[in-house]
């Protein structure tokens, strides 16, 4: 049951004969946010098994979360993005989708389901269509979000020249236009995570907005097409450490995991299917995957 007035929301949640009461403020009533996944493999594949076949594929995530505003599918030909998305719930255009995924044969491909933030509290109308879709193409580079950014408009003031980058209402897309400034500037990720960071706070604290923190995750993965990344950052609040994984319920709802098995390396949202390989990426971490003399190679950096 979810109930809401001037002074916020209460969710009420119930799991056998237990009954838990989540409340939060306008600002968080999009908790349950969107999906992710990317794969990165040593030959070109499709990842229909994993978005569509396994227990917990991201089409099953889509179903059991009710991410209904959205889905993609991103992939690189010949070098050159290619990005297939829909406005509409994914399991209502389940044909489409599985088309899609089909046609998504590559190295590196990333999935993106979509639950709606709106930060600004604008119409739902200003929130969802295509241009507010992920996920987001800036010249090679693919991107795709899990989370709000709680103060957009703020942060818009710190892009400059890449505020044109942005096409529509939706905070995630905020948050990568600034990605890709500072990584534009500095060169390196890391450091680029690290200022981007910096920036949300000053944004913050010029809103004068009582937010604990700007942001309730920045979980993201995006690719340039020569390498796969996963930033697993999200902040630690009481009220997000109640929420859990979707389809077991065994992990914090913004924990992302990765598996890597001989070619291929996957990074999702949550776990695909149950098996001790899985590993947690952990908060303030970044995942890089990469081929290299025909070999598929990764490691996990430290960010914050």
């Amino acid at each position: 049951m979810l109930r809401g007035d001037e002074a916020g929301f209460i969710l009420t949640l119930f799991q056998g004969s237990a009954r838990f009461l989540l409340c939060f403020d306008l600002g968080d009533l999009w908790l349950f946010m969107c999906r992710l996944f990317g794969v990165a493999s040593v030959k070109e594949i499709t990842a229909e098994k994993y978005l569509l076949e396994v227990e917990c594929s991201l089409y099953a995530q889509a179903v059991k979360g009710k991410q209904g505003d959205g889905w993609g599918v991103a992939w690189y030909d010949n070098g050159s993005p290619r990005i297939i998305k829909s406005e509409k719930p994914v399991y209502e255009e389940r044909g489409r989708f599985e088309e899609a995924v089909q046609r998504a044969f590559s190295k590196i491909i990333i999935a993106h389901v979509r639950k709606a933030s709106n930060p600004r509290n604008l119409p739902r109308e200003m929130i969802i269509g295509l241009e507010h879709t992920q996920p987001f193409q800036y010249r090679d580079r693919v991107f795709g979000h899990n989370g709000v950014i709680r103060i957009p408009d703020e942060v818009m003031d710190f892009l400059g020249d890449y505020r044109k980058i942005i096409k529509g209402n939706n905070d995630s897309e905020v948050y990568f236009a600034l990605l890709m400034k500072e990584w534009d500037k500095l060169g390196d990720l890391v450091e680029a995570l690290r200022s981007l960071e910096e920036i949300l706070w000053k944004a913050l604290r010029k809103s004068n907005k009582n937010y604990e923190h700007p942001f309730s995750s920045l979980n993201a993965i995006f690719s340039d097409g020569e390498k796969l990344y996963a930033y697993n950052r999200y902040a630690e609040e009481e009220k997000l450490k109640e929420l859990r994984s979707l389809c077991y319920g065994d992990a914090p709802y913004y924990i992302m995991t990765y598996l890597v098995e001989g070619d291929w390396l996957i990074i999702s949202s949550e776990i695909l299917w149950k098996t001790e390989e899985w590993r947690k990426l952990g908060n303030g971490m970044l995942l890089t995957a990469w081929i290299e003399d025909g070999k598929l190679r990764h490691r996990v950096d430290k960010v914050l």
